[in-house]
């Protein structure tokens, strides 16, 4: 992971989503290991961003605050629960809402709104698995209320109802799933977000036993598109769209953590496994996770999304590491 770079899919000093994917999978990483080196490189990046994290709110700028998060209880670190709290009040108070209730996916630190009205699967993973966290951590009825209701309408909306699997994103004003793309990257970020915001979650809400089945119809439903060789397709229900790794990182992650919270069952550790090897196959001897997709947006068509430039990228790299750190 390497700082200015011309590539911001590889640049831990972007400060956004990739980077903040990035370094959450590394504070995993350091808290699997206990290695200080991993510890002072990620105080270190938070020290440098500490005023982009107080001055950049949105959906995805909230990501690179899971790894504030993961490191506020240390000694001298007190600081970073603050920063926290200014984001999760943000999430509260200060972000777009679309007419569904649904947080807007904002992505533009101007306030401007690139995409209008629109709910995407990626914020489930960039914001709400922080919400729920804080909630569970300061006891705070606001912020695990919110994360609940985010879960619950991410996944009442975006659930396609004939394959079990989610769409990547909806558009409140056209009420449409645009293109209609079961993206894989979008369905990783389902399996994993969800998993981890049920278990900061208190252990009964209203709406538990629906989101707990969605979950696992999802999980039944990915097992189907599993391709021969352990990987997913950046499309899942399309046999040409090209392997994506990162999907599959993210699915082993999420069910490899579902299984051990009791979440999922057991029957689906085999296909885990088998995505597990998959992605390890794709490392090469620089490190780096290849087969990964670059960012994309909701695609204005289905073939749309089989032109996005493979490359290496931090989640990509992340998720990897998620997914290691389960085993």
């Amino acid at each position: 992971m390497r700082g200015a770079s011309a590539d911001n899919h590889m640049d831990i000093d972007n400060w956004n989503w990739g980077a903040g994917v990035g370094m959450y999978g590394l504070a995993r990483l350091w808290l699997r290991t206990g290695d200080t080196a991993y510890l002072s490189f990620l105080n270190s990046w938070i020290r440098r961003h500490w005023k982009d994290a107080a001055n950049m709110l949105t959906v995805n700028h909230t990501a690179p605050l899971l790894t504030f998060f993961e490191l506020h209880g240390l000694p001298g670190n007190e600081d970073y629960l603050e920063a926290c709290r200014q984001t999760a009040d943000w999430l509260i108070s200060g972000a777009t809402r679309t007419g569904s209730g649904g947080y807007e996916h904002t992505v533009n630190a101007d306030g401007s709104h690139l995409f209008p009205e629109q709910i995407w699967a990626d914020t489930l993973f960039m914001a709400c698995i922080f919400l729920a966290k804080m909630g569970r951590l300061l006891d705070e009825v606001s912020y695990t209320n919110e994360a609940t209701r985010q879960l619950l309408i991410h996944h009442q909306i975006l659930k396609d109802k004939n394959t079990g699997l989610f769409y990547h994103g909806w558009d409140c004003l056209a009420r449409s799933w645009m293109s209609g793309a079961l993206w894989g990257r979008a369905n990783a970020w389902i399996t994993a977000s969800t998993v981890e915001i049920l278990e900061a979650l208190p252990p009964s809400f209203e709406g538990r036993d629906a989101i707990v089945g969605s979950l696992r119809e999802q999980v039944a439903a990915l097992s189907t598109y599993q391709r021969a060789n352990g990987l997913f397709g950046t499309l899942l229900n399309d046999p040409s769209a090209y392997d994506e790794t990162s999907c599959a990182a993210g699915i082993a992650y999420g069910v490899r953590r579902g299984i051990k919270a009791g979440l999922l069952d057991e029957s689906h550790m085999p296909m885990a496994e088998k995505a597990g090897r998959a992605v390890l196959a794709k490392v090469n001897s620089a490190g780096e996770v290849e087969g990964v997709s670059g960012g994309t947006p909701i695609m204005p068509t289905l073939a749309d999304y089989k032109t996005i430039e493979i490359r290496p990228a931090l989640y990509g790299q992340a998720l990897a590491l998620l997914m290691l750190c389960e085993e």
